[in-house]
């Protein structure tokens, strides 16, 4: 049985940023599908976390994770979970989503925690396995939950990364499962998961998907996944998750985005503006780098007529501040292979964007301009590209008022660079605030768009297929500036005063330790060789005679300390010069001495193997052997190599304090939308839908409205699937639950002859059998066993006479009466008496009796039954056959001839004034939901129409 609950973004979600997150529970496994959540601004404002207290119940409990896509909405709660949920089940990702999501979460975990503070106290006595169960309930959940960046790196480097199409069975008490991942476009290393399990079927997962092909990425559907477009093994699925919410959105086409987008950006430059461009660490942000540093590469080209006429080059800096930005780029040039687009045409050559804003058409490509301008990596060299870690290191390069492009994350200006530049820039008249994504509610990205929406004319707005217009920002904005500055005057000498304070409590406390210790370590002779011996020699000094005890070392480690004497000392009761008097009781007991000293013999230690050694001895030794037969030059180096380290260390932080103040913008830059999300739009997911013909459809990711409407048109598509599911957040979907499902063992006799017969369909292995269920002594599972090798029970001769009653609408009632015996003449053959209805009175009511002689197999022998050599199953789609026709040598033309008809062959060519050849026209129509119907005269054209309508099947052969 399948049961999902969504715990995030449901089919009836209040908004359309909440995070993704699903429960999947099959086959007594339970999977959670994405780990997302919100920005930590929005977080932290609100008052409601049960989606996070949900997801800290599930955490222990869970059998698998698996991660769909990089950016935070789908697993920034991830690290967090893992770190303090008792969240340790395996969890699978493709490499590119787990070494970007690794980016985006330090880049989110690292700026937060450089604005705001975090209680690390709270979130810790609540965190763990142990400390959820004793704190459940007492102290409830509260955002944001920021993990450390050791726990970002911990939590990344334990997911287990796989490849597209690569099927893997899974291991411990999920055996039983099949995963395969493909690729779903948006993000690089974006995936559809399918999930096959042998009771409950295949599940597809389709979750942030886009169907058409950028720069740096291959769509979901295209060539490169064979003639129908789509991976042979998402076709078919059992249940299909997909999302719904964009199923009304229309999109405009990527070259009038990016042409509108390029235009902003130029016309606003050159007029001595600025513009501040939100961005998002990882996922998309290598589409709008390759886009820009392609556009720059243009512009300072010098073939470019209007650049050379000009006296000036392309002066305008392009600049990505982000803490992680030259760590993202160097992560996506080690994953070229995952790539498409013009990165994977370009290799290690450029290619050159043409002129979208000066409406040139089409591209421009250079063949060898990157081995000319010393491009290494291709489309991915962003020799254009500087990158800053702080707003404060762009405004040293660059000051405010010079012209300039500012990519700066997140996206959602909730904090970090993007934030504080806006603060800047936005009562500049003439800068450009250029949004490409709407951002989560309650942030301040959302607030701007919903600015520039409301300028918009109708037709104008996001989801129409048209592109806006520059809108304006008027009057006046309060923003929240949290900040962390360093301490001065009374506030830093306090904060010198109480470390120092502490530091000499903790030098105490070590001081108290190590005392301790050295005490335990004089008192405690112990010999570790039987054969060691204590010689007891007297030493004068100043007339008081001192016995000191001295051991030499005869065991197995006498090497590595080299053969040296080991002075050790003990204390006595009596005063000796020299000597330390030890005294040593526990509390509650009186002061106890040593009496006399006494060195205790004890044998050596010993394991399976003899003496145990001392391997840290023998290390130190090597290593000092070493250092002796160092060279001058090779100490030099080590010295630098140790230089270098030291530099490279972090510096540790001046004492510093978070601070918050409310700032009043007067608004007076100009803002643009365009959307860069590289998500589907409605039409292309409804075809989406229809052509992978699922089973079962589960939608998610929605608003009610949105839901409505489109499971409506589902309703109205013929070949699509009627068992539609729209569950609302933590509403479980049960699907399956009467299946009913049982083990067979075939025989060796069946096996052997299933050898060559199996026939792959939609992912399984299929074949045709005859043979009947016997059960083996003492097994519960049966076996199935070729027909002739199981014997019947013996069967009485009785001949059955069976009455029929036809009633009016068709229905057919069947009752057996004893007839007269039968003898062996009567059971030779089958006979049937009819008494025929007479046609005219087919709509009344019409007794028949149907007299049956029953042929009566002889005791423990059998007819063998009839089977077909080989039959055809699968599910013919004639745009399919429509596409395999032409690619046939000859091609055949086709084309069609309404619903369900396809006229096929060279005849279809023929001028109407001409008459048609026999047998140069086929047609192929469905009949029902299993009939196929090929009409024609019998040739060359019928038989190649017949063969690809029997390549579009799946032949199974009878064992």
């Amino acid at each position: 049985m399948i049961t999902l609950t969504p715990l995030s973004s449901s089919a009836a979600a209040s908004s359309s940023s909440e995070p993704i997150c699903y429960l999947l529970e099959l086959d007594e496994a339970r999977i959670l599908l994405d780990l997302g959540q919100r920005d930590y601004r929005a977080s932290s404002q609100q008052d409601n976390w049960e989606y996070e207290e949900k997801v800290k119940g599930l955490a222990p409990t869970l059998s698998l994770v698996l991660l769909s896509h990089s950016p935070a909405t789908y697993l920034s709660l991830y690290p967090y979970a893992r770190a303090r949920w008792g969240l340790t089940c395996p969890v699978y990702a493709t490499q590119p989503t787990v070494e970007m999501g690794r980016v985006v979460c330090l880049a989110e975990v690292e700026s937060w925690r450089a604005e705001c503070p975090v209680d690390e106290g709270s979130s810790l006595s609540a965190s763990g396995i142990e400390g959820s169960k004793l704190d459940k309930g007492k102290k409830p959940l509260r955002g944001p939950f920021v993990p450390t960046v050791e726990e970002v790196h911990e939590a990344f480097d334990w997911i287990k990364a796989i490849r597209y199409n690569q099927p893997l069975h899974l291991g411990g008490d999920l055996s039983h499962l099949l995963l395969t991942p493909f690729p779903s476009g948006h993000t690089l290393g974006g995936t559809l998961f399918k999930i096959r399990s042998p009771t409950s079927g295949t599940i597809l997962y389709a979750v942030g998907i886009n169907h058409t092909s950028e720069r740096h990425l291959d769509g979901m559907v295209g060539g490169h996944n064979g003639p129908t477009g789509y991976a042979e093994g998402v076709l078919r699925p059992d249940l299909l998750i997909v999302e719904g919410g964009r199923s009304e959105v229309v999109n405009p086409k990527r070259r009038e985005r990016e042409t509108a987008l390029l235009d902003v950006v130029t016309s606003t430059l050159e007029s001595n503006h600025s513009v501040l461009l939100p961005c998002d660490p990882s996922p998309r942000l290598l589409e709008l780098l390759i886009l820009l540093d392609q556009h720059w590469t243009f512009k300072l080209n010098p073939t470019n007529k209007r650049r050379q006429a000009s006296s000036d080059p392309w002066p305008y800096p392009l600049c990505l501040v982000s803490r992680t930005g030259q760590d993202m780029v160097s992560f996506a040039r080690s994953l070229i292979e995952w790539m498409g687009g013009v990165v994977k045409e370009s290799g290690g050559e450029e290619v050159a964007v043409g002129d979208l804003a000066g409406g040139q058409k089409g591209r421009k490509r250079r063949r060898n301009a990157g081995a000319a301008l010393g491009s290494e990596h291709g489309a991915l060299d962003f020799r254009h590209v500087q990158f800053f870690l702080a707003p404060s290191d762009l405004l040293q390069a660059y000051p405010l008022m010079r012209p300039k492009l500012v990519l700066a994350i997140p996206p959602s200006m909730s904090h970090g660079p993007s934030r504080f530049l806006f603060t800047t820039m936005a009562s500049t008249e003439g800068n450009i605030i250029l949004l490409t994504s709407r951002g989560e509610d309650t942030t301040l990205a959302r607030d701007l768009y919903q600015r520039w929406e409301q300028e918009q004319e109708e037709a104008s707005k996001w989801g129409k297929g048209k592109i806006g217009k520059l809108g304006g920002l008027k009057g006046q904005l309060q923003v929240e500036m949290d900040s962390k500055v360093p301490l001065i005057g009374a506030e830093l000498e306090a904060h010198l005063e109480s470390e120092r304070l502490a530091k000499e409590r903790e030098a105490a406390h070590q001081a108290a330790l190590d005392r301790s210790k050295r005490m335990l370590e004089a008192d405690d002779l112990e010999s570790d060789s039987e054969s060691e011996s204590g010689e007891s020699d007297i030493h004068e000094d100043d007339g008081i005679m001192a016995p000191v005890i001295t051991k030499r070392r005869q065991d197995a480690n006498a090497f590595a300390g080299d053969g040296e004497d080991v002075n050790r000392t003990m204390s006595f009761d009596i005063y000796v010069k020299g000597q330390q008097m030890r005294v040593y009781n526990r509390p509650g007991e009186m002061t106890r001495f040593r009496m006399f000293p006494f060195l205790e013999r004890r044998g050596r230690k010993i394991d399976a193997y003899g003496e145990g050694l001392d391997i840290g001895q023998w290390v130190r030794k090597g290593r000092e052997i070493e250092e002796e037969g160092e060279t001058e030059e090779v100490r030099e180096k080590k010295k630098q190599k140790e230089e270098e380290e030291e530099k490279q260390k972090v510096q540790p932080e001046p004492p510093s304090k978070y601070i918050s103040e409310q700032l009043n913008l007067d608004l007076r830059a100009s803002i643009f939308f365009v959307d860069m999300e590289g998500l589907h739009d409605g039409q292309s997911i409804k075809t989406i839908i229809s052509d992978l013909q699922p089973r079962k459809l589960i939608l998610v990711r929605s608003e009610q409205d949105i839901t409505s409407s489109l499971v409506k048109y589902l309703n109205s598509v013929s070949g699509v699937t009627r068992d539609i599911f729209v569950p609302a957040t933590e509403e479980q979907v049960k699907i399956g639950e009467h299946v009913q499902s049982y083990s067979i063992t075939l025989s060796d006799t069946i096996s052997a002859g299933l050898t060559k017969k199996w026939s792959k369909f939609e992912g399984y292995e299929v074949a045709m059998i005859d043979g009947k269920i016997a059960f083996a002594p003492g097994s519960t599972v049966p076996v199935l066993e070729i027909s002739e090798l199981v014997k019947p029970l013996p069967v009485e001769e009785e001949p059955v006479e069976k009455k029929v009653e036809t009633i009016q609408d068709g229905d057919v009632e069947m009752t057996s009466e004893p007839a007269k015996e039968a003898t062996e003449e009567t059971a030779q053959d089958d006979q049937v008496q009819v008494k025929a209805e007479p046609e005219e009175a087919k709509d009344t009511d019409v007794n028949e009796v149907v007299t049956t002689k029953k042929k009566v197999p002889v005791p423990y022998t059998i007819a063998k039954s009839s089977v077909p050599s080989s039959l055809y199953i699968g599910t013919l789609r004639l745009t399919s056959l429509k596409s395999n026709l032409t690619k046939l040598k000859p091609s055949i033309p086709s084309e069609f001839a309404g619903e369900g008809t396809l006229l096929c062959g060279p005849g279809l060519l023929t001028p109407p004034e001409e008459k048609v050849k026999s047998g140069s026209v086929v047609l192929v129509k469905k009949i029902g939901d299993n009939g196929i119907v090929v009409e024609g005269t019998i040739g060359r054209v019928y038989d190649l129409v017949v063969g690809a309508v029997k390549d579009e099947l799946a032949r199974v052969n009878s064992s």
